[in-house]
C-alpha cells in the first residue's frame, strides 16, 4: 500500500519521518498526531528537531499505546507488549518496591519523632524533619518532571545519584548530634534522593501502561501504604532495641542494597533515540489564568497542611493518653494500610462519578473522622478507629489527583504529567509548612480544659487546625462555577 511521508521542508536530514496509510481517511489520533507535529515543526521555532513516532492505522486499540508524550504509537519492531508481559510486570513490581521503600520510610516519622522526643526534650525543629522530607519530594516533583521529560536518558543516572542521596541521608542522620542536623539529613538529603528515584518510575508508567493505566498506578500508589504498615513496626523494634544511631545505619545499608537491585528493573520501554532529547516541551501554559486550575490547587494546598499531623503525632498522642508507644505505632500502621484499598476504590469511583463529587465527599469525611475521631480518642480503640478511618479518607485523595488534570487538559500531550506534578508541588509546599505550623500550635494549651482528644495536653489546637484543613480541601469543588467538566 502505498505510503506518504511528511517532513520538514527546511530540515529533511534531521525530522523523522510521520507515516500514514494514505489509502485510508485519517483517524483523529493521526489528526492530533498531524496538529502536533504542526506546531514542533512551524517556522517560527525551526531549530526543534522534529520527535519521532510512527502510526499503524492497521492497529487495533489493544495494538496501541502511548509515549511519554501522550501521541500514540504501534508495537511494531520489536517492542514489548504494552499493557502486560514481563517487561511491564517486572516493571510495575519494581516500582512499587520503590514506592513502598522511600514513602514507608517518610510516612514512619512519627515513630522516630517520639524517640526524638526523649534524646532532643523540647526541641521546636523535631517536627519540622519528617515534614520536609515529604515535603521536598512532593515540591521537586514538578521540576524534576520537566527536566526528564525533556532530558530522558539521565533518568536511570538521577536514579543512582538519588541512591547516593537517600543512603547519605539515612547514614548521616546516625551520626547527627542535633535536631538540626537531622532536619539535614533525614530531612532535606532524603527528600532529594527520594524525589530522584521516585520522578522516573512515575514517567516509565505512561510507556509501559495504556488501557491498563488505573490499575497500574493503584497499584503502584498501594506501595506506600503497604510500606507503611511494615516501616513504622520494623523502626520501633530497633529504636527500642538499639537505638537511633543503630537503627538508622541498619535501614541506611538494607536501602541501598534493595535499591541497587531494584533499579535495574525499573526500565523503558521506548527506545531512547524514539524519545524527546532536546530541550523542555513547548506547554500552553493558559491554565494558569483560569480560576478553576487554582481552586483545584489551593484545595490541594490545604489539604497538605493537615493531612501529615496525625501521622506525624499519634505515637505522641498516644503517650500523652499514657498508652504504649506501640499503639500509636500501630496507629500509623493501620492508617497507612487503610489507604491501600482506599486508593484503589477512589481512583475507580473517580472513573465513575467525576472528581467533583469525591472532593466533597473526601473532604466532609476526613474532617468528620478528625472532629469526631481523633477529637473524641481517649483509649486505643478510639486511636485505633481514627487512624483506620483517616486512612481510608484523608489518605486516599493524591488518588483524585489523575482527575483533576482532565478536567484542565485540552489536548496537550504534556499538560497531564505537568499538572500532576504542579498539584504534588501544592501538598509538598503544604507539608512544609505544616512542620513549623504544628510546632506552633502544640505550644497552646487553652482547651486543656476540653473533654476527649480536645483537652489532651496540646493536641486540641491542633485537632481543629487538622479538621479544618480537611473541610476547606473540598473549595477545589468550586471549579463546577466555571463549567470546566
Amino acid at each position: 500500500m502505498p505510503q506518504a511521508k511528511v517532513q520538514h521542508p527546511q530540515h529533511s536530514a534531521s525530522a523523522s519521518t510521520i507515516v500514514t496509510n494514505s489509502d485510508r481517511p485519517s483517524s483523529p489520533g493521526v489528526s492530533s498526531l498531524r496538529s502536533h507535529a504542526s506546531r514542533t515543526t512551524g517556522s517560527d521555532d525551526i531549530s526543534t528537531p522534529i520527535e519521532q513516532f510512527e502510526i499503524n492505522e492497521e492497529g487495533t486499540e489493544a495494538d496501541a499505546d502511548a509515549d511519554v508524550s501522550g501521541v500514540r504509537r504501534s508495537n511494531g519492531h520489536g517492542l514489548p507488549p504494552v499493557d502486560g508481559g514481563w517487561g511491564a510486570w517486572t516493571y510495575l513490581a519494581a516500582a512499587t518496591a520503590l514506592e513502598m521503600l522511600i514513602w514507608g520510610f517518610a510516612n514512619s516519622y512519627g515513630v522516630f519523632l517520639d524517640h526524638y522526643d526523649t534524646i532532643y526534650p523540647k526541641s521546636s525543629m523535631l517536627p519540622i524533619i519528617g515534614t520536609v522530607a515529604m515535603g521536598i519530594m512532593y515540591t521537586l516533583l514538578c521540576p524534576a518532571t520537566l527536566w526528564l521529560t525533556s532530558h530522558p536518558r539521565q533518568r536511570i543516572p538521577a536514579m543512582w545519584v538519588g541512591v547516593v542521596f537517600l543512603g547519605a541521608g539515612l547514614l548521616g542522620a546516625a551520626f547527627a548530634e542535633s535536631a538540626g542536623g537531622l532536619v539535614v539529613t533525614q530531612g532535606v538529603l532524603y527528600g532529594i534522593g527520594g524525589t530522584l528515584l521516585w520522578c522516573p518510575p512515575t514517567n516509565y508508567m505512561f510507556e509501559w501502561f495504556h488501557s491498563k493505566r488505573g490499575l497500574a498506578a493503584g497499584i503502584m500508589l498501594s506501595g506506600t501504604g503497604a510500606g507503611g504498615l511494615f516501616m513504622p513496626l520494623i523502626s520501633i523494634g530497633l529504636l527500642e532495641r538499639f537505638g537511633k544511631r543503630t537503627t538508622l545505619l541498619a535501614i541506611g545499608i538494607g536501602y541501598i542494597i534493595l535499591l541497587t537491585l531494584i533499579i535495574p528493573f525499573v526500565r523503558p520501554r521506548l527506545p531512547l533515540s524514539q524519545q524527546t532529547t532536546t530541550r523542555i516541551p513547548k506547554v500552553n501554559w493558559d491554565f494558569l489564568k483560569h480560576a478553576p486550575f487554582w481552586m483545584l490547587w489551593l484545595g490541594v494546598l490545604f489539604q497538605g497542611l493537615a493531612a501529615f499531623m496525625p501521622s506525624t503525632y499519634l505515637p505522641s498522642y498516644a503517650t500523652a493518653l499514657s498508652l504504649s508507644p506501640t499503639i500509636g505505632t500501630i496507629a500509623i500502621a493501620l492508617m497507612n494500610t487503610a489507604r491501600v484499598p482506599g486508593q484503589v476504590f477512589l481512583g475507580y469511583l473517580a472513573d465513575k462519578l467525576g472528581a467533583r463529587k469525591l472532593i466533597i465527599s473526601m473532604a466532609l469525611a476526613s474532617g468528620i473522622s478528625v472532629f469526631a475521631g481523633w477529637g473524641a480518642a481517649k483509649d486505643s480503640g478510639g486511636l485505633i478507629g481514627f487512624s483506620i478511618a483517616f486512612g481510608i479518607f484523608a489518605g486516599s485523595y493524591t488518588a483524585l489527583l489523575s482527575s483533576f488534570t482532565k478536567v484542565l487538559n485540552h489536548d496537550d500531550p504534556h499538560l497531564p504529567a505537568i499538572l500532576y506534578a504542579l498539584f504534588y508541588l501544592a501538598r509538598g509546599i503544604g507539608s512544609i509548612i505544616s512542620g513549623p505550623i504544628s510546632a506552633a500550635l502544640m505550644n497552646h494549651t487553652t482547651l486543656g480544659n476540653a473533654k476527649g482528644g480536645y483537652g489532651v495536653q496540646g493536641f486540641g489546637v491542633l485537632i481543629l487546625w487538622t479538621g479544618a484543613g480537611m473541610i476547606m480541601s473540598g473549595i477545589g469543588a468550586g471549579y463546577k462555577t466555571f463549567k470546566m467538566d
